[in-house]
């Protein structure tokens, strides 16, 4: 086994690490070297160059602009009515998968709206 491999068996153990601790799997490739991300709580790392992002400076300015144009309201209420939506489908997905899926983006509604909460 060469070096090579190693280092990229290495890489992949510490991305599923990385997943199995509660890791998102990202559809951007890395800005470096076009590789697989993985974003958790506010870091984002790509698993084959290592290369890390924070996230918490950009989202939060994000919000801040929504805030900041009057559209608060109507974000959490589109937010409250699609949260509705994905808490009612609980459980009726035979995909584990798919059912995952929708609680990250549960996850992430709330996450909104609490952030909405702090501009206010």
């Amino acid at each position: 086994m060469s070096l090579a491999d190693d280092q990229y068996r290495k890489k992949l153990k510490n991305a599923a690490d990385f997943l199995l601790s509660g890791g998102t799997l990202l559809s951007e490739p890395c800005n470096k070297c076009s590789g697989i991300q993985i974003r958790k709580n506010n870091e984002i790392k790509c698993i084959i160059c290592g290369n890390t992002t924070s996230t918490e400076n950009n989202t939060t300015k994000e919000v801040g602009k929504v805030v900041d144009s009057n559209y608060a309201d109507q974000l959490r209420e589109k937010i409250i009515t699609r949260l509705n939506d994905l808490l009612n489908n609980i459980g009726s997905d035979k995909n584990l998968v798919e059912e995952e899926q929708r609680l990250r983006v549960i996850d992430n509604y709330i996450r909104i709206l609490e952030k909405i909460k702090l501009f206010e």
